[in-house]
């Protein structure tokens, strides 16, 4: 019971406090960022894997340009014959 009401003081300070509302969600969303990337990365490096490329280059390249490297591992031809 003690968590609910450290979260329903944290909420309520929030709605007070504007400032505070957007580092809340400026958190929430950078954790969403984190985890796109990281599924965006996993999928680059399988594709990429399956067409005879480098897994693991692609998957970093996944992890920091996740979309626009998606897009280009999806469109690149397979290196196997």
């Amino acid at each position: 019971m003690e968590v609910a009401a450290v979260l329903h003081n944290v909420v309520l300070m929030a709605s007070d406090n504007v400032q505070a509302a957007g580092f809340i969600l400026r958190g929430i969303k950078g954790i969403f960022v984190a985890i796109g990337s990281v599924i965006a990365a996993i999928i680059c490096a399988v594709i990429a894997g399956t067409k005879g490329r480098s897994a693991i280059g692609w998957g970093i390249l996944g992890l920091f340009f996740s979309i626009i490297t998606l897009i280009v591992v999806i469109v690149i031809p397979s290196k196997k014959s």
